[in-house]
């Protein structure tokens, strides 16, 4: 038996032993745990910048091609965003149903973003790009909550760092993918720049905090090993052992 699939078994027995087959996911962190506002600068307040993101908007609005819209609807997508997110980028197989470990491990991760998010959302309150100008029309449904950060930008940088991580020969083409996925999102009508920038910020806290986190250091070495031992991280990821 290979060292690669006895990791994931040890793995899996572990994730087992807390609550994995039947149990509801669950964020890894407590609720309040993480305070984003500790983080993140106000939204910009200058006259300056606020025209500047407000035309870096427009100019997308303008300019954006049917081939960007689609992207843009196609990223929407929250529910195992993960597995579109590292379409074309991870080998064939990416996918929720081959990696229950992965889906786990993203599921919970989404859900301390989201409740580590809203809470920043609401005491910035700033309002989205087509709530302040009517020229503005977004290419998707209203968002949920308010404009900063950017819960998509977070999500996709978050994805990008745990699976850069995970899979370091593809960090780059992984980040990459970060800032389109991010971008997305101006393209869309329904974020400035400023709130990615901000979720990129944010995404950086909350995976410092994880990783300072045992149950999902334990979530994340699950993860690593579902994607070894069937070959979607190459097998010189692996440390040295002594």
């Amino acid at each position: 038996m290979s060292g690669r699939l006895l990791q994931l078994m040890a793995c899996m027995a572990f994730v087992g032993a807390s609550g994995f087959a039947g149990a509801e996911a669950a964020p890894y962190l407590a609720a309040g745990e993480l305070r984003l506002t500790d983080y993140l600068a106000s939204p910009p307040a200058d006259a300056a910048t606020q025209a500047e993101d407000r035309r870096a908007v427009l100019d997308a609005q303008r300019r954006r091609t049917p081939e960007q819209e689609a992207r843009a609807r196609r990223d929407d997508v929250w529910r195992d965003a993960v597995f579109s997110f590292g379409q074309g980028i991870l080998p064939d197989g990416f996918e929720a149903g081959r990696l229950p470990l992965t889906q786990r491990c993203f599921s919970r991760a989404q859900d301390d973003l989201v409740q580590t998010l809203l809470p920043a959302k609401k005491q910035y309150g700033r309002p989205r790009p087509y709530e302040q100008d009517t020229l503005l029309r977004p290419l998707l449904p209203p968002p949920v909550g308010d404009a900063y950060p950017s819960g998509h930008a977070m999500f996709g940088y978050l994805a990008a760092t745990l699976l850069g991580m995970a899979v370091p020969e593809r960090r780059d083409a992984l980040f990459a993918r970060a800032r389109e996925h991010a971008a997305s999102r101006v393209i869309a009508g329904v974020h400035y720049p400023s709130d990615l920038a901000a979720g990129q910020v944010a995404a950086a806290a909350l995976a410092a905090r994880l990783m300072a986190t045992p149950a999902a250091v334990a979530g994340f070495a699950a993860m690593q090993a579902e994607l070894r031992v069937n070959g979607l991280a190459g097998a010189n990821n692996e440390e040295e052992q002594p």
